[in-house]
């Protein structure tokens, strides 16, 4: 309670500060949690490492955009129906690629990562090719088209907090349960009658479900989609926000996207070679910070004041 109150203050306070730059930092994280939330709930809790997300929200991002403008479905509608497609699409992707493990599950993966982000780029007559799919329609509500970034922070922050709720209330149950079993040994879990497989590809539905939700959002958000936004390079920040974030806390890779988000506007310079510094932020953090980058900055703090306090009493 207290975390979802603070996450409110920061909200109203971007909001209310008048900084437009500032809104407009907040609807990218938002936009960004929705997938590394999902992503959390697949490496972190369960285990399974994913190297091709960013095709579950690109895929999401289309989806939305060609219902919007080839049928005509409304923008909130469209996201939440191309989120149910994706999900599906995640639930047979992870019936094929469960059966592997470790480093070759993380090569299948980065491959789908891959052969999506070609076909959003060689699909000209869908996607528009490297020329990109231009006129996408801004989210709207009552009839009301959402142009500004103030406008659009409650509807990405809305869908964000009732997936951290879903997120939370699924960790805590019993299902939850079997996912952070699995993450340790799927044998021991398998052994005690639960469907090791189907757990897995459930999960992978949710996490592919939550990646096309801010896929959808981000694509109504900016009006313009291009292949770019969706290639690896964006898979392994996903993975680096979970890493920062502590990889099984779905509260901490808020924290994870933030860093992410800042630090990749002072990258902007490097371009497309930012994914460079990218993955060597990764290593850093999985050696000296397992915990992930809060908790290795906090518990020390923490410690510190606990002996601070003892001496005093003393």
């Amino acid at each position: 309670m207290i975390r979802m109150l603070l996450l409110l203050a920061t909200l109203a306070a971007c909001t209310f500060a008048g900084s437009d730059y500032a809104v407009s930092l907040a609807v990218v994280i938002g936009l960004q949690a929705l997938p590394a939330l999902g992503l959390t709930l697949l490496t972190g809790y369960t285990g399974q490492i994913s190297l091709g997300h960013a095709a579950f929200y690109g895929l999401g991002a289309y989806g939305a955009a060609l219902l919007s403008r080839a049928i005509g479905i409304s923008p909130l509608p469209g996201v939440f129906l191309a989120s149910l497609l994706v999900g599906g699409i995640a639930w047979a992707i992870g019936w094929l690629v469960f059966r592997l493990k470790g480093h070759h599950l993380a090569m299948a993966t980065l491959a789908f990562g891959i052969i999506v982000q070609i076909a959003f780029v060689e699909m000209h007559g869908l996607t528009g090719g490297p020329n990109g799919l231009s006129g996408i329609a801004p989210l709207s509500l009552f009839g009301t088209d959402l142009i500004t970034d103030a406008q659009v922070l409650p509807i990405v922050w809305g869908a964000l907090i009732l997936a951290l709720l879903l997120a939370q209330n699924l960790i805590a149950s019993p299902v939850g349960l079997v996912m952070r079993a699995i993450a340790e040994g799927d044998r021991v879990v398998g052994s005690l009658g639960n469907d090791v497989a189907a757990v897995k590809r459930k999960v992978m539905m949710l996490s592919g479900f939550l990646c096309a939700v801010g896929g959808g959002l981000y694509a109504h958000y900016v009006g313009y989609l291009s292949p770019g936004p969706f290639d690896v390079g964006f898979s392994v920040r996903l993975l680096l926000m979970v890493a920062l974030g502590g990889f099984a806390n779905v509260w901490g890779v808020l924290f994870g996207v933030a860093f992410v988000t800042l630090v990749g506007e002072a990258l902007k310079p490097l371009g497309a070679f930012d994914v460079i510094a990218y993955g060597v932020l990764l290593v850093v953090s999985v050696i000296f910070f397992p915990e992930g980058l809060f908790a290795g900055i906090a518990t020390p703090i923490a410690v510190q004041v606990r002996r601070l306090k003892k001496g005093i009493a003393r």
